[in-house]
């Protein structure tokens, strides 16, 4: 019986490139989703203009959902012979309450394992940098790249609900410290075959949310100034094919199984020339303003994103998501994260340096009529 690849998420941002490396790799794939995306006019189509063949002979699209044991223990039975599982099924939202991001991220997490065939070889989950939590920036603790070795849910006690010396920034990183609590304990005590995966800011054609969302607010003006200051800190990012290219990459491989590894370019880059960047490749001007902390700069964007959703204004801002009191909390951080651990499994990043994926990313919104 032909062995079958599992992807989770299978109209999300990650999991549709997934999928589209794991086609061109020669994989039989099923995909999963919510019936509302996989019937949704607009996410065919936005699938197929970032190279996914929905129709390719490898491929079939079941719909699933997360929260629903009873849906999953029929696509388990639909799939076949079910190898390995790439989760990458998340509610990645800065605006969502935590009582919901646990329902579908943690429980639905619990709701797979459950039911997930004892045959299966290796569970890869994606998680995020964001359990790491926000960095100091200052004292013998600022500007050191977290590494593996830094605290996370895998090396800390089960009774923790943070790292040690950092807090988590927002309530989506708390439900992925969670999750992989959960993961990791199913690892330890019942030998689940897992390997985990922790993205950086992740950017690439298709995506209008994170970095994405900074692209398009720089190109209709939405974020005309920043402080002088964040030449001051520093931001990582990864471009989502790596992201795909490192999942395949670690598949398969006995080596890899209990281990977590930390995704991201090698790119040290600040805040300010990051956006100056964008900037230069949109066209657009961003002046500088001198004498401004980025803390008040946090500040000023979280109180107007409060303001706005206590008019419930939000909606007109939602194709920028820029001003969200979630994603507000990481302004003024400096997010130095380390991929030494990926480098030494002798994989090759085809986006190394952030500036070359951003090109490519700007030439797909171009061709797309993003921007």
């Amino acid at each position: 019986m032909t062995k079958v690849s599992l992807v989770t998420g299978a109209f999300g941002f990650s999991g549709a490139v997934l999928i589209r490396e794991l086609l061109k790799e020669g994989k039989t794939v099923v995909g999963t989703d919510i019936k509302q995306r996989l019937n949704d006019p607009e996410q065919i189509a936005l699938r197929k203009a970032i190279g996914l063949n929905i129709n390719h002979p490898n491929l079939r699209l079941i719909d699933a959902d997360i929260t629903d044991k009873e849906s999953l223990k029929e696509l388990f039975k639909q799939a076949g012979d079910v190898d390995i599982v790439y989760h990458t099924a998340s509610l990645y939202s800065y605006k969502a309450k935590l009582q919901d991001l646990r329902r579908i991220n943690v429980e639905g997490i619990k709701n797979i394992i459950s039911v997930l065939p004892a045959d299966v070889t290796q569970f890869v989950h994606w998680s995020t940098c964001g359990v790491f939590g926000k960095p100091k920036k200052k004292g013998k603790n600022a500007n050191i790249p977290f590494t593996e070795e830094s605290d996370s849910p895998k090396n800390m006690p089960e009774s923790a609900t943070r790292p040690r010396k950092t807090h988590i920034v927002n309530e989506y990183s708390i439900s992925k410290w969670e999750q992989e609590q959960f993961l990791w304990k199913c690892y330890r005590e019942n030998n689940l075959p897992l390997t985990i995966i922790r993205p950086a800011p992740i950017y690439g054609p298709g995506s209008n949310y994170g970095h994405g969302g900074i692209i398009l607010s720089i190109n209709r003006g939405v974020l005309p100034a920043i402080p002088s200051s964040a030449k001051n800190s520093i931001t990582c990012s990864v471009n989502v094919e790596d992201i795909a290219r490192f999942a395949l990459y670690v598949s398969g491989k006995d080596e890899y199984i209990g281990e977590d590894f930390n995704v991201v370019d090698s790119s040290v880059i600040s805040y300010h020339e990051f956006l100056h960047y964008i900037a230069l490749l949109t066209g657009k001007t961003i002046v500088d303003i001198p004498f401004l902390p980025m803390s008040i700069m946090r500040l000023f964007t979280l109180t107007l994103a409060k303001i706005l959703i206590n008019l419930n204004l939000s909606r007109y801002i939602d194709k920028l998501h820029m001003v969200e009191p979630q994603s507000a909390k990481y302004i003024g951080s400096s997010y130095w994260i380390s991929n030494k651990k990926t480098l030494d499994t002798g994989f090759v990043y085809k986006y190394d340096d952030v500036k070359d994926g951003l090109k490519d990313t700007l030439k797909w919104f171009r061709d797309h009529s993003w921007i």
